[in-house]
């Protein structure tokens, strides 16, 4: 910006620039918010430089940070952390860089892969979910980044997470037939299979019992995707009398006879 040393120690001692790194300013005030610290970081490290792990996690509203550090990744090179920033190196390819607030950050795909390899499998679900949640985990985008990063620590573990989301092909096919020889196994009634029920189509449906079960064999993309759709059409079917059973391809498998048991329960709250 054409300052010198002089001018900008002028600012500093009138108060309008507070140094935040070597190199780097605050304009007008010493408080600032996360992202400004953030933005910092970034700055300080230099070019090339984006947020990463639980900054960029915190950034996307994926997890939130109560880091001291800051985590800021560089394409190449070793540079010496600060005080208050922990600097990681690695290959950052463009499909890993993504921009938010100004703030140049990793993708989130590559910010779930990153946190593969510091967090316990339990927190590294949750982080998943709540990228699922808010409409920000793309499971292409995943497999992708995983792929390019195939020594990336945590792999096998996220692996292990996302398998519980991911249906083979043939998922939806092999969950209706394993409901219906649940179904005829436990001798109950035949029911309505594809039927019209307040409006909309659902997977099956006894009428005698106003239950209807919709299967759910989607893959975890476009489970997200009809996620506010699913609540109203679930809505509606209850103000019309109808109880909901949502039976996923992993419970059916796991636990059939709970499934069974939640199916019997409901037709005998409609007798």
């Amino acid at each position: 910006m054409g300052l010198g040393e002089g001018a900008i120690n002028h600012r500093m001692h009138t108060g309008r620039l507070f140094l935040m790194h070597k190199g780097v300013y605050v304009v007008g005030r010493q408080s600032l918010t996360p992202r400004g610290y953030w933005m910092g970081a970034v700055l300080a490290v230099g070019p090339g430089a984006v947020l990463s792990h639980h900054g960029a996690a915190a950034l996307h509203g994926i997890r939130q940070s109560n880091q001291v550090k800051i985590d800021v990744t560089i394409p190449k090179g070793h540079r010496s952390d600060r005080p208050t920033i922990r600097i990681h190196s690695g290959t950052l390819d463009p499909e890993d860089i993504a921009i938010v607030d100004n703030i140049p950050v990793t993708a989130v795909a590559r910010t779930i892969l990153d946190l593969a390899g510091i967090l316990q499998k339990d927190p590294l679900l949750r982080v998943v979910e709540e990228a699922e949640r808010r409409e920000k985990f793309d499971l292409r985008a995943m497999e992708s980044t995983m792929a390019r990063r195939s020594k990336a620590k945590g792999r096998v573990k996220l692996r292990e997470i996302l398998a519980d989301y991911r249906d083979t092909p043939d998922t939806r096919s092999k969950l209706e037939r394993d409901f219906f020889a649940l179904v005829k196994r436990a001798k109950l009634p035949p029911p309505q299979l594809n039927t019209m029920v307040a409006g909309f189509l659902v997977d099956v449906c006894w009428p005698q019992w106003r239950l209807v079960v919709e299967l759910d064999g989607r893959g975890f993309h476009a489970r997200r995707r009809a996620f506010e759709t699913d609540r109203i059409r679930d809505a509606t079917l209850q103000r019309h009398g109808y109880r909901v059973l949502r039976i996923t391809y992993k419970r059916l498998h796991e636990q059939p006879a709970a499934v069974l048991a939640d199916i019997l329960a409901l037709a005998r709250l409609a007798a």
